[in-house]
């Protein structure tokens, strides 16, 4: 009778402690995020509890992207969605707005985010695309650009302030529905802020000898960068990228170059032939500049790795 008793104890403590279990990994969320540079945020936030899915690879652009079924699925899944907005991430409204998901939480919509309008440059023609494009252009970057219609510039977590702004926001968040981690979700923010204020101070320093330098862009997506650390952008150039630069190209490359513009820009996503002849014609420096991450490994370091990795190469280039 005693062995019987013994048992049915040690049966009811670890049916407890299953049900336990199982209540605290119900709790946990399923937090989804769609670009890299901000998983890295919301990954260091929940380091330790959980780990965040990625929705996009780096080295994929989200401008017009069309969601896989796998990705949809994701989304479908999760209690937590953190995305840019629909000024970056153009086509996944609807998608997101389909979810059943508790929180979505759109970066430009965060408290603390200071959202910049586009910018237009110096004799480029008023268009809903803010990109120099040859007449009758019909390019798929054109058309799948319609977060410019709202009028403002999704690449804003190249602020290191608005990085901080979604720190704060996901914070709250998981604290919420969380509730048994919310001290550790604390604990973590205050870290990552601590990391993000290094950063923009380290930046600030680095970037101070090329303040003042003005280049071009393939497209722009620098504005936030820029804004914080004194570069200027002059002019963004958007040509076909499946034909040969016209003498007219040329020409316009040349006019910026001889208005100061020391380098030209473009994102690895993008293509880099067309820009490299330009650059040799016009005798000024082409480099590749990442805002998204490509080729680093996604996680709670991926954003400090790509803000330094981006504040070197156009610091090198900006200084030749």
């Amino acid at each position: 009778m005693r062995f019987i008793l013994i048992l049915s104890c040690i049966i009811s403590l670890a049916f407890a402690k299953g049900v336990n279990h199982k209540a605290h990994h119900e709790t946990q969320p399923k937090v989804v995020v769609t670009i890299a540079p901000i998983h890295s945020l919301v990954a260091g936030v929940m380091e330790g509890i959980a780990e965040p899915e990625l929705l996009i690879e780096a080295k994929q652009s989200a401008h017009g992207y069309s969601l896989k079924p796998s990705e949809a699925t994701k989304l479908n899944n999760a209690n937590v969605i953190v995305w840019v907005g629909p000024e970056y991430e153009t086509t996944f409204k609807g998608s997101i707005d389909a979810t059943k998901a508790k929180y979505k939480i759109a970066m430009t919509q965060t408290d603390g985010v200071n959202l910049l309008p586009l910018r237009t440059f110096k004799d480029q023609p008023e268009t809903c695309c803010p990109i120099d494009l040859p007449i009758g252009c019909d390019c798929d970057h054109h058309k799948d650009h319609h977060h410019e219609i709202s009028g403002k510039d999704g690449h804003l977590w190249l602020a290191v302030p608005n990085a901080k702004a979604l720190v704060t926001k996901i914070t709250q968040i998981l604290s919420e529905l969380d509730q048994r981690h919310a001290a550790d979700y604390l604990a973590n923010s205050k870290k990552v802020i601590a990391k993000l204020n290094q950063l923009n101070a380290d930046i600030f320093t680095e970037m101070k000898s090329v303040k003042g330098k003005q280049y071009l862009t393939y497209h722009d997506f620098t504005q936030y960068f820029d804004t914080s650390y004194g570069t200027k952008c002059v002019g963004a150039i958007r040509i076909h990228a499946d034909r040969e630069p016209t003498a007219q190209d040329i020409k316009r490359v040349n006019e910026f170059a001889n208005t100061g513009a020391v380098a030209i820009f473009s994102e690895p996503q993008f293509e880099t032939k067309i820009l490299t002849k330009i650059s040799k014609e016009s005798g000024v420096t082409y480099a590749q500049i990442d805002a998204l991450g490509v080729g680093l490994t996604p996680g709670q370091d991926l954003y400090f790795e790509m803000m330094r990795r981006l504040m070197n190469d156009m610091k090198k280039a900006l200084e030749n």
